[in-house]
This record gives C-alpha cells, sequence and structure tokens, in this order.
C-alpha cells in the first residue's frame, strides 16, 4: 500500500468513524438534554401558576375578613345544627360582596357545614373566627377566582395549557374539552388527540377538596426543539468532517512531497560520514527514508531536537493544565495540584502552599523536608511580600481593596532566593474575592531545589501556574458567592421563600425519619404599612433590616430565618416542639419591641412591634402545607388579639 493510501486509511479509522459514533450519541443526548430542558421550564411554569394561585387567595384577603367578622356568621357557627341557616346566611353575604365567587363554612374538623358559590371557585383564603373566649368556631373559606379564570391567566402569563381537577371532576381546562378526563398525569400524555408533557402538583387548599393543578408543554414544540438542535449538529458535523476530508488531501500531499525531499537529502548526506546501516522492511517512500536516516540516528543534534520536542509537549500539557484547574471549584485540589505540577514540571526537590486566608486555601507539602530546604523556601516566601519602591504601589492597591475596574487581577510576579546553594520561587496569591470584588492576598505558593537554579523557563512556568490557581480561587469564591445570593434576600439578608420552602421539606423529611419535632415561626411586622404611609419605603426598608437582624441574632445555627413576603417573616426552627418555639418566639417579639430605630428624617426614634404565630409538627400539623397554615392561622390570631403578641396553633387542627 503506497504512503497517500495509509494516509487516508488512518484518515477514516482516526476521524470518519469515531464522528459516526458521535453524531450517535450526540442524537441521544439531545433527546435527553430538550426534554430536561422541557421539564425545567415546566417546573418553572408550574412554580409560577403557585405564585399567581396565591396572588389570587390574597385578593380574597379583603372579603374574607369581613366575612369571618359577621356577627351572624359566627353566632351560627357556634351552633352548627342548622346548616341551612348557614346557608342562607352565606347567600347574603356573598350578595353583599360581589367579588366573591363562593363562600364555604367548616366545623372544627374540617368537614363542610354550609356552601354556596359557583361550583369551580379555587384560590380560596381561610380564617377561623372564634368566640370572644378565643375558642375557635370552625373555618370560613371565601374564594374570588374561577377555576377558568385562573387557567386563563396561567396560560396567558406562562404560555403552558392547564388543566385542573377538584374532587374527582375537572373544573377547568386550556385544552380539550371540560367534559374530558379527569386524571391528570405527569410526564408524556394524550390530550384531544394531541400529545402533551406535562407535571402534576397539588394546590394549597387548608379546607375543603384537594384541587389537582397541571401544566402541559405540547410535545410537537418538544419535538422541534429536538430536531432542530440535531440538524443543527448533524450540520456542524458535516461541515467538520469535509473540512477534515480536505485538510487531509492537503496534508498528504505536502507530506508526499516532503518525503520525496527528504529521500534526496538523505542521498546526498550519505556520502558523508553517516554510514551505520539499519535493517529495513518494505519497498515504499518510508522504507526509502529509513534507510537514508538511519545513518544519523544517533547524532547528538538528533537526540536535543528530541528532547525539545518533548518538553514543548511537556509544557504545553502542564498549560492545558493550568487552563483546566482554572476553571475548577475545589480549592483544596487547585491548590495541591498546582504543588504537584510546579514541583514536577520545574524538577524542584519540594514545594509548600502556605494560606493567608484559611477559609479560602489550607496548607500542603510535597517532597522532602531538611533544613536547607527550609531556609531557601522561607527566603523566597519573604522576599514574595517584601515592599520595595517597585512593587509598593501594588502592595497598596491589593491592602486598599477593589482596583474599581472589572480588568483581571495583576498577579505579582513570583520572588527567587538562595540560601547556601539551595534555589528557591515563591509567588504570592492575589484575586478579587468577596461581594465587593476586593482584592486580597490569599497565600504563597513556593519550590525549591539544591546546587541548581532554575532557569527561566521554569521560572515563567511556575508563575503562569501560580496565576492560573489564582485566578481559580477567585471563580471558586465567585460560584460560592453567586450560589449564596440565589438564595438569600437582598434586602435583609435572610433567606428567601424559595430556600424557605424547600429547607422546610427537608426537615420535615429528616423528622419523620427520626422522630423529631420541627417547629415554624410566622411573624409580621405591626402597622408596617402605616409606617411606610407615614414615613416613606426607605424607612420601611430599614424596619425590615433591623427585624432580620434581630430574628439573625436570636436564632441558633440550625434556625433558618427568611423573609416570606413583604413585612412577614419566619424562622424554622429544627428538632423544636411547640412549647421551644413558642419561647423562642416571645423573645424574639420582647427584642422587636425593644429596638430603636432611627428615623430617616432626623426626628427621633421609631418603635415597632411585631405579632406571632406559631406551630409545630406533629404536634399542630402533618405535613408542609398544614404546619404553614396552622402558624398562619395562630399569626392571625394574634392580629386581632391586639397585635404585639405571640399565639401558638393549636393540636386540635392537625387532629381533623
Amino acid at each position: 500500500m503506497s504512503f497517500r493510501g495509509r494516509l487516508l486509511l488512518f484518515f477514516t479509522i482516526i476521524v470518519v468513524i469515531p464522528m459516526i459514533a458521535v453524531a450517535v450519541v450526540l442524537f441521544h443526548l439531545t433527546g435527553d438534554s430538550e426534554t430536561g430542558k422541557a421539564d425545567a421550564e415546566i417546573a418553572q411554569g408550574m412554580r409560577s401558576a403557585f405564585a399567581i394561585y396565591d396572588d389570587k387567595r390574597d385578593d380574597a384577603r379583603d372579603p374574607l375578613d369581613a366575612v369571618a367578622g359577621d356577627a351572624e356568621l359566627g353566632r351560627l357557627l357556634a351552633h352548627p345544627s342548622k346548616p341551612a341557616a348557614i346557608k342562607h346566611r352565606l347567600r347574603e353575604l356573598a350578595r353583599e360582596h360581589p367579588t366573591v365567587v363562593a363562600i364555604g363554612a367548616y366545623g372544627a374538623d374540617r368537614e363542610q357545614l354550609a356552601r354556596t358559590g359557583a361550583r369551580d371557585a379555587v384560590a380560596s383564603e381561610v380564617a377561623s373566627p372564634s368566640t370572644a373566649k378565643g375558642k375557635r368556631l370552625g373555618f370560613v373559606a371565601v374564594s374570588t377566582t374561577h377555576a377558568r379564570d385562573y387557567a386563563r391567566e396561567v396560560k396567558r402569563l406562562t404560555s403552558f395549557d392547564v388543566r385542573m381537577t377538584a374532587d374527582g371532576r375537572l373544573i377547568a381546562s386550556t385544552v380539550g374539552r371540560r367534559r374530558g378526563s379527569a386524571e391528570l398525569e405527569s410526564g408524556d400524555t394524550t390530550i384531544a388527540g394531541e400529545q402533551y408533557r406535562g407535571r402534576v402538583a397539588t394546590l394549597p387548599q387548608v379546607v375543603g377538596p384537594p384541587i389537582q393543578l397541571a401544566v402541559f408543554e405540547k410535545g410537537a414544540d418538544i419535538d422541534t426543539a429536538i430536531r432542530n438542535s440535531r440538524l443543527l449538529i448533524g450540520s456542524i458535523l458535516a461541515a467538520f468532517l469535509l473540512l477534515a476530508l480536505a485538510s487531509s488531501v492537503v496534508v498528504v500531499r505536502a507530506l508526499q512531497g516532503q518525503v520525496e525531499q527528504f529521500l534526496h537529502a538523505a542521498r546526498r548526506l550519505a556520502h558523508g560520514d553517516f554510514s551505520e546501516p539499519v535493517p529495513v522492511e518494505g519497498a515504499d517512500e518510508f522504507a526509502a527514508l529509513g534507510t537514508e536516516f538511519n545513518l544519523m540516528s544517533r547524532q547528538l543534534a538528533s537526540k536535543i531536537d528530541e528532547v525539545e520536542r518533548k518538553r514543548g509537549e511537556l509544557e504545553e500539557t502542564i498549560r492545558r493544565v493550568g487552563d483546566a484547574f482554572a476553571a475548577g471549584l475545589d480549592r483544596e485540589g487547585i491548590v495541591n495540584l498546582t504543588l504537584r505540577t510546579a514541583v514536577e514540571a520545574c524538577e524542584a526537590e519540594t514545594g509548600r502552599a502556605l494560606p493567608i486566608d484559611a477559609r479560602r486555601m489550607r496548607s500542603a507539602r510535597v517532597g522532602d523536608s531538611t533544613p536547607e530546604l527550609e531556609a531557601a523556601l522561607e527566603a523566597a516566601e519573604r522576599a514574595a511580600f517584601a515592599v520595595d519602591p517597585q512593587t509598593g504601589p501594588n502592595w497598596l492597591a491589593s491592602l486598599e481593596g477593589s482596583t474599581g475596574d472589572d480588568s483581571p487581577t495583576e498577579q505579582h510576579r513570583p520572588s527567587k532566593a538562595v540560601v547556601d546553594d539551595v534555589y528557591a520561587l515563591a509567588a504570592p496569591l492575589v484575586g478579587r474575592l468577596g461581594t465587593s470584588s476586593t482584592i486580597e492576598q490569599v497565600g504563597v505558593v513556593s519550590i525549591a531545589r539544591a546546587e541548581r537554579p532554575f532557569d527561566e523557563q521554569e521560572y515563567e512556568l511556575f508563575a503562569y501556574l501560580t496565576g492560573q490557581a489564582a485566578v481559580s480561587i477567585e471563580n471558586v469564591d465567585l460560584h460560592e458567592t453567586v450560589r449564596l445570593q440565589a438564595v438569600t434576600d437582598e434586602l435583609t439578608g435572610l433567606y428567601n421563600r424559595n430556600h424557605f420552602q424547600d429547607t422546610l421539606d427537608s426537615e420535615i423529611e429528616r423528622s419523620r425519619r427520626f422522630g423529631t419535632d420541627v417547629g415554624v415561626v410566622m411573624l409580621d411586622i405591626d402597622d408596617f404599612k402605616q409606617v411606610n404611609d407615614t414615613y416613606g419605603h426607605p424607612q420601611g426598608d430599614i424596619v425590615l433590616v433591623e427585624v432580620g437582624r434581630v430574628l439573625r441574632e436570636l436564632s441558633r445555627d440550625i434556625d433558618e430565618p427568611a423573609r416570606y413576603g413583604g413585612e412577614e417573616l419566619a424562622v424554622i426552627l429544627p428538632q423544636t416542639d411547640l412549647n421551644g418555639a413558642e419561647l423562642l418566639a416571645e423573645r424574639m417579639r420582647s427584642a422587636i419591641a425593644d429596638l430603636q430605630i432611627k428615623r430617616t428624617d432626623g426626628g427621633g426614634e421609631l418603635q415597632v412591634t411585631a405579632s406571632f404565630g406559631v406551630a409545630s409538627l406533629p404536634a399542630c400539623a402533618n405535613d408542609r402545607e398544614s404546619l404553614i397554615a396552622e402558624a398562619d392561622a395562630a399569626l392571625y390570631r394574634a392580629k386581632r388579639a391586639g397585635k404585639n403578641r405571640v399565639v401558638r396553633g393549636e393540636p386540635v387542627a392537625a387532629e381533623g
């Protein structure tokens, strides 16, 4: 087989066949990726639907207050043996409030006593009326939203189709017929002859039958996305294959011409002193080239060229390693890899990494440890942090913090030291760290060896590796900062509502697994709207920040204080029963009442109070929704009882 034929066969083996395999794998992964993307979008749509549902429940709060506070209804609920009279009163109250779609009355055991209004009413807000002595009279639920209107609103805002069921019947749908099947399924399903992919969840209901909500995306849209992605991948692979084929033809022709040139040159050199023959098999161009060049195979120049080529490949590999760990998120692994690579690449006998900030870097050691090596390392490390007229401005900028722009952090050059014929290099690691992008000193990396100084290539390679390590530590800090910001409230620094919900789910699961309690504290700043209206929203923000600070200071390390929404805050109390939750809430209430908050208009100080509702699982509830609802109901009772107090949830509510 000719030289050209061998290269073409080699091209087919290493390019064409792997590209076919890659195409098959990528096509399969594309389908999974687009399906996963669709599931993520559907999950986001479901979260949006829940947020819209909460807004609709908030719309029912004002009429609920009027209905729940109705004296006649309270008298009837105190003697629930007359459901007809209760229903009659509910109808009268519904006519008094035009925005009300449905009203329901329930006993203390959450069984329905009477109901009036639309059957497809959803997003009910619930209150628990009580007598003057504090005895609960059951529950009153008020809705201002039809299921069909809610479904249309969700579709308008999220572009997803919606189906809803309640009590085994379909009550709303933006796809198919209302008289269709009431069964809702997650994943792939068929509705009205079309393929959809969806997700099903239960909307929060304190009383009444559970409401199932399903959010769907058309399967045709997902198939189109998969098809377009595969078309793009196929086009790119085909273009790459054509480019590789064209390049191979050019390379084959160039190599063949070079081989012929080498053959002529070898024949000319064969007349010199390079006359040591070696066995050669075959009769192709490579065999002829080998016959002519075997005469000079042991020459020193060839060996030097080979060594240099290998060294160049090693340096390139090390630089690629540096680029790779610059994107890593493991500080300890990055520092260890930097140190090991520097010692091996620079042929050092020892190396170490010492932290300045133990939070962002740990110490590490590679190689031998002798007094001579240690002395050289220490001398280089001291030189790395020495201040002179040339390095002074840079160190001053580092100590003062941010440089004021987004340019890459300039790394300090490594310092050299020699002690008793032992040579050492040390490089300080600096980077923009923290939310304010402050330039900070993180640590120092140093290497040493005896009797032979480091050359310029080794010096530059060491500078490159330590610089990449500093960049990687910056990336780790940025990643951690972004991750923390994603779960905290920007104003108060407390956890946000999403993190609160996720953490409460985890703590409830842990509670069930290990048989422990979970407490929840819900609090609302009293007359907060009046603070905003009187002194302005900046004053309200200061109040929220100060109340949030109180929650953080009085919470244990395992507690999770969060901003639940607006002026409503919450605290998750792992391994805490109802009594413990009440005691902690009382301490928080007292601390808030003692706050002296400076007024923004300079007119003195402002005092605020907060009302608290506490509940615990399993004493007051069986799941997350009922636990939050019970704490919220207790908070509502605290408000009605005069504010600035703590009210605990009632275990009776969890037994129904």
